[in-house]
């Protein structure tokens, strides 16, 4: 063996090995949520998003931001949702994927916006993942995968870069449980339906998702964070018919020029 390569193995072992102690760790008895202040939360959201921004560019595109904010502040203006309180962010990254990070974070890829046959379905995912936001679904999955005395070292800056980078994969490449998707899913129909979007479109979006999957496997990110894709279809269109369907198209110039995605 190499001098490097039995560097690179001794690198691997301890970080497993820390990973593997602190996440026993119990530094402050049987917390739950409760106890992860509102400060520690958004601490571990900046840190997470410094970890993200170092490996992908912020979309400076007007033309696409535009879109993105447009969408944003319709759904928040028709729910009573402060707009200040959630920062939308669009990564260029050509994977087909959206999600929430702790500290009210809303992470678009413009592979996502790519991949959406229509405003709507762009509307129908992020309403999606600002329901994530809205029931804390995103803390109690970390709790729940990577444990709560992790993610107090990591909020007091005591994480290093590698397990930082593992929190922010497991925050945007792996499912919610069924519950959870659910529970977002209906969320995100009543936020649509209040801004008169048709929640049509996260349906048409996960129905396609389950038909196109196999055809695109290194793109398809989202598949694997949004599990039962076209069950989840139907009860969205059920769902929808408990509200009245006076819905207004969503139009952007911009929308059928998307050629520098």
């Amino acid at each position: 063996m190499t001098k490097a390569f039995l560097q690179f193995i001794l690198l691997i072992s301890l970080f497993l090995l820390t990973w593997f102690a602190l996440s026993r760790i119990n530094f402050t008895g049987n917390m739950d949520l409760d106890q992860f202040s509102s400060e520690q939360e958004k601490k571990l959201g900046e840190l997470l998003l410094e970890s993200l921004t170092r490996s992908k560019d912020i979309n400076r595109n007007d033309s696409i931001n535009m879109v993105v904010d447009s969408i944003f502040h319709k759904i928040c203006k028709a729910n009573k949702i402060e707009s200040d309180e959630i920062n939308v962010l669009v990564i260029d990254d050509s994977e087909i994927n959206a999600f929430a990070l702790p500290g009210d974070h809303l992470v678009v890829l413009t592979g996502l916006i790519k991949y959406c046959k229509t405003p709507e379905e762009l509307a129908g995912v992020m309403a999606h993942e600002m329901a994530h936001i809205e029931k804390d679904h995103v803390m109690k999955k970390l709790i729940k995968e990577v444990g709560i005395s992790m993610l107090f070292v990591i909020a007091g800056g005591n994480g290093n870069f590698e397990i930082i980078r593992e929190v922010l994969h497991t925050v945007s490449s792996r499912a919610f449980d069924r519950e959870q998707e659910s529970e977002a899913d209906l969320v995100a129909v009543e936020l649509l339906s209040k801004s008169k979007i048709d929640p049509s479109g996260l349906g048409n979006f996960l129905f396609r998702l389950s038909q196109e999957a196999d055809d695109m496997p290194d793109e398809l990110v989202i598949i694997s964070t949004h599990p039962g894709s076209q069950e989840r279809s139907a009860e969205i269109l059920k769902e929808k018919k408990k509200y009245p369907e006076n819905y207004a198209p969503l139009k952007f110039s911009y929308w059928d020029n998307r050629t520098d995605l």
